[in-house]
């Protein structure tokens, strides 16, 4: 579901919106609606370990850029877009770009500047904030959240970066200073995904058309869930989520 809907929504209040322990967190439901999704608004950053948590129960950290009393938001998705060993595959156009291009392929290097070079170009409602690049390099510190980029003579020309733990890759933005060098991150992470090596499953998130060239495939948010859990192990048994 676009950003816009929950935009308008927070804006009228036909939706209803119930207040739970405001200023902290406000919670809004869209009911009557084909998908149902669950939004929070939070006030002060959440540490690294409920990220984490919360992540595992199907929940995602965005950021509210103008937000003076909520800076922060969750979401939950009825469906999720994902790339399994089976599914993910590189897009035929894509493989001979690759392999005439001179890019070099780095993973888990500048994670900040990664996550800083997504927010270029963006105009309207841009979700990555400052403060939400804040609470993510602190999960990249801890080793939860990783990059993967695509440099020219050592320059930065594209890449993307999301939450990472266990076996499990979950893009959050991509962004590219020249023509596939996204696609050609993008393509790593799935070269890692059918070599079964250090990731086995992508969240992509919501599905987009440029996402199932890399044959990506929509599944329900318990099923999600529990491709989750299974590339994860203890950190996905071990979690809780008061109140879901």
């Amino acid at each position: 579901m676009p950003l816009t809907i929950f935009q308008s929504a927070v804006r009228s209040s036909r939706w209803g919106i119930r207040l739970a322990s405001w200023p902290l967190i406000v919670t809004l439901q869209l009911l009557g609606l084909e998908e149902k999704t669950r939004v929070a608004f939070l006030r002060f950053p959440p540490d690294a370990d409920e990220v984490i948590n919360r992540f595992l129960r199907g929940y995602l950290l965005f950021g509210r850029p103008g937000g003076h009393l909520a800076k922060f938001e969750w979401e939950s998705f009825a469906t999720r877009a994902i790339g399994t060993r089976e599914s993910s595959k590189i897009p035929t156009r894509l493989r001979g770009l690759r392999r005439n291009s001179d890019l070099e392929v780095r993973l888990d290097d500048d994670f900040e500047e990664i996550a800083k070079a997504c927010q270029e170009g963006r105009s309207g409602w841009i979700w990555l904030t400052d403060e939400l690049i804040d609470v993510y390099r602190r999960l990249n510190a801890k080793g939860l959240a990783g990059a993967i980029g695509t440099y020219r003579d050592g320059r930065l020309v594209g890449g993307m970066w999301g939450i990472t733990i266990g076996r499990t890759f979950s893009i959050m933005s991509i962004f590219h200073r020249e023509n596939h060098a996204g696609s050609i991150a993008m393509a790593a992470l799935v070269d890692i995904v059918i070599a079964d090596g250090r990731w086995a499953l992508i969240d992509f998130g919501s599905m987009k058309s440029h996402f199932a060239r890399f044959g990506a495939v929509e599944v329900s948010e318990e099923q999600f869930l529990k491709l989750l859990q299974e590339n994860c192990g203890s950190e996905a048994s071990n979690a809780s989520f008061p109140g879901r």
